[in-house]
């Protein structure tokens, strides 16, 4: 019986080593072997593999086509069940549905398309991404295997896996690929669609407008047609978010308001919060401090959310608007508050938002702000490009240094805010500028 496939993901997933598994058992050169399916090992050192790597022998299931072609029916239906309903609580359900409940193939293709959608199922959820970045390299040594649609599941699946790690322009470069050769992977409608509204998001966030707007265009033809209108919803606040950002306010507000007629017209309270929001966003980068405090406070009010994590961007953008009315004890409150819901969290995305709050925190303290919290910030972003952040905060750091007549630290981040403004604005020369 075929069992390399089912030995050595498992393995890699556990970050155990070959000579590890191996020993007293068989010799390591034997496991390889098995590995790469090129001997069937017998029933006594599979089973003794299997234990080892705690999983149950009794769940392997012999060549069976019929029994095959229901679990990959189950699973594809179950996939698209999780994508287009967007449910945390779902998600998890169905995943640990399938992890208790599957069987283990002998079709090391079935196998491969299960790993595949679970692996998509933990990073909805953010689950352990040492963890996850195991798995990824460990379906990586069978690329070689898979048919069109699982090497679309995958590509997609590191592109997720860096848009969820804050790597954005690594998540667009996987992306950009399934883009490429988008006709020739068998797609459904709803996942080009899916697709489409991912990369318009991605490209939004790096205010790249025009193929934003393109994306999100086609991404709303599918869901008017086939009346998702909570979808069209959200294409409308992205339209909204590329108009905010070519400063295109009153088209900004248009989207907006299309977004709340449609909440009213087809009843769907929940998704005012997200629309205060940006409507939030709207009067912060207009100067409307004050009213963009009360949208931002009135989309905490309304927000349905399936975590605590979820109002964490309401809460930061409450933390800018205060510091810009230099509303020091309302600036340490909105952090404090914000730092609390991710100790509470064990989602490894929060780096990004608990190195916002704590620079805030300690900018508007008594104390001032540290240089520790400040250059581990600027660490950060570093690590995961974000130039623009990089750029925002050398910027803070500089002025405090000059407040402080550290004059040469001064000017040492004033030039990296400087060499980081030109990374994220593209510019090569300042001729350019």
């Amino acid at each position: 019986m075929k069992i390399g496939h089912l030995i050595r993901a498992e393995r890699v997933r556990q970050d155990m080593k070959q000579i590890v598994l191996a020993k007293g058992i068989c010799t390591p050169s034997y496991l390889s072997k098995i590995e790469r399916n090129l001997i069937e090992p017998s029933e006594d050192i599979a089973e003794l593999l299997f234990e080892r790597l705690g999983l149950d022998p009794g769940k392997m299931q012999k060549k069976d086509l019929q029994a095959e072609k229901e679990f990959k029916e189950l699973l594809l239906s179950t996939y698209k069940l999780v994508i287009t309903s967007r449910s945390v609580e779902l998600t998890a359900g169905k995943l640990e549905y399938l992890e208790q409940n599957s069987p283990l193939f002998e079709n090391d293709s079935l196998y491969y398309t299960y790993l595949l959608i679970t692996l998509r199922f933990r990073l909805i959820l953010g689950k352990n991404f040492d963890e996850l970045s195991r798995e990824i390299e460990a379906l990586s040594s069978s690329v070689d295997s898979f048919d069109v649609y699982q090497k679309y599941l995958f590509l997609l699946n590191q592109a997720l896996y860096y848009y969820n790690s804050g790597i954005r322009k690594k998540a667009i470069s996987y992306f950009e690929e399934i883009v490429e050769d988008l006709d020739k992977i068998p797609l459904g409608d709803w996942e080009k669609a899916e697709i489409y509204y991912v990369i318009a998001i991605l490209y939004t966030a790096e205010a790249n407008i025009f193929l934003a707007i393109d994306y999100i265009r086609k991404a709303l033809d599918y869901f008017m047609e086939t009346l998702q209108m909570n979808r069209v919803l959200e294409c409308y606040i992205i339209i909204g978010v590329t108009r905010k950002q070519n400063e295109q306010f009153e088209e900004a507000l248009e989207a907006y308001s299309k977004a709340m007629q449609i909440c009213e017209e087809f009843h769907l309270d929940s998704q005012k919060g997200i629309i205060y929001h940006n409507i939030g966003t709207l009067n912060g980068i207009m100067g409307n401090s004050e009213d963009a405090i009360q949208y931002f406070e009135k989309s905490l009010n309304k927000r349905v959310v399936e975590r605590d994590t979820d109002n964490l961007i309401s809460i930061y953008c409450l933390v800018m608007e205060y510091s810009k009315l230099n509303d020091k004890e309302s600036v340490r409150k909105w952090a404090d508050e914000g730092l609390n819901i991710i100790r509470q969290s064990d989602d490894e995305r929060l780096g990004f938002y608990f190195h916002h709050f704590n620079f805030y925190k300690s900018l508007h303290s008594e104390e001032g702000l540290s240089e520790e919290i400040a250059l581990d910030a600027i660490q950060y972003f570093k690590e995961i490009q974000e130039f623009k952040l990089i750029h925002k905060y050398s910027i803070a750091l500089a002025d405090w240094y000059y407040y402080n007549r550290k004059y040469k630290l001064s000017s040492i981040y004033y030039r990296e805010a400087n060499k980081y403004g030109n990374i994220y604005r593209k510019i090569e020369k300042w001729e350019d500028i």
